[in-house]
């Protein structure tokens, strides 16, 4: 099916896989993983093929996992942080005695192995569930929304790994996809993200695409978000869902 659907829904299906537990997905899910930049198959997917690997905790994808984390080029890490973080995460909860060799070898810092993809919760299957933890933000950060449709700038006040909540400060239209733009310091987090109306000028977004640097500078954000507020977000992850 994927072959047939929509770009912009594709990771999001991705996900899908990985909350559904049907291990029969296992096998096509551990190709995407090793896939990389392909025509048709962004980093982006092949990072969510590993986040769903983890979610199935699946013995048969430990190997492809293990030489995502720890393949190494020139005495350098072969592989983009944010890969090797999502392939860590996965190993542990496949098998968490992975965990403390994990920290102890992989150069990975338990704050980055803190913000984690969600398992699902198997008391509500019949919803669409978070795929990450959103943090309410100490201080908004700015972003700007751009389409075919023109320009808007956005206040967001929560953001997870998957998207965020903001306050639109004009009235213009902007559709239903977008591009996002935050403002982080003299960097910039970018991606492309679906919209979904809130309240008045309130604005969702669920990001469908970004590259990885983007992405690890968005968990960057996110950990010094539960550093200010510790008292939101457990340090110590298990590799379990958290509510």
């Amino acid at each position: 099916m994927l072959e047939i659907l929509d770009p912009l829904v594709i990771p999001q299906a991705v996900d899908e896989i990985g909350m559904s537990g049907d291990h029969s997905a296992t096998a096509p899910l551990i190709v995407m993983a090793k896939a990389g930049e392909t025509e048709g198959r962004s980093q982006f997917l092949q990072l969510k093929a590993i986040e769903s690997l983890g979610r199935l905790r699946d013995s048969d994808a430990t190997s492809v996992l293990r030489e995502l984390l720890e393949a190494k080029k020139m005495w350098k890490w072969l592989h983009h942080r944010e890969i090797r973080i999502a392939a860590a995460q996965a190993l542990a909860k496949i098998d968490p005695r992975y965990g403390s060799q994990i920290l102890s070898d992989s150069g990975l810092e338990p704050a980055e192995l803190a913000i984690a993809a969600l398992d699902a919760a198997p008391a509500c299957p019949w919803v669409r569930q978070r795929r990450y933890e959103r943090i309410v933000l100490s201080k908004t950060l700015t972003g700007t929304l751009s389409s075919s449709w023109g320009k808007s700038t956005i206040s967001i006040r929560e953001l997870s790994l998957g998207g965020g909540m903001g306050t639109k400060e004009d009235n213009l239209r902007i559709g239903s996809e977008a591009n996002l733009d935050i403002s982080v310091g003299v960097r910039h987090v970018k991606a492309q993200v679906l919209l979904r109306r809130a309240r008045a000028n309130e604005v969702g977004f669920e990001i469908v695409n970004t590259d990885l640097e983007s992405r690890f500078r968005l968990r960057r954000v996110l950990i010094e978000a539960v550093d200010r507020a510790p008292e939101g977000k457990n340090s110590e992850w298990d590799g379990k869902r958290k509510v």
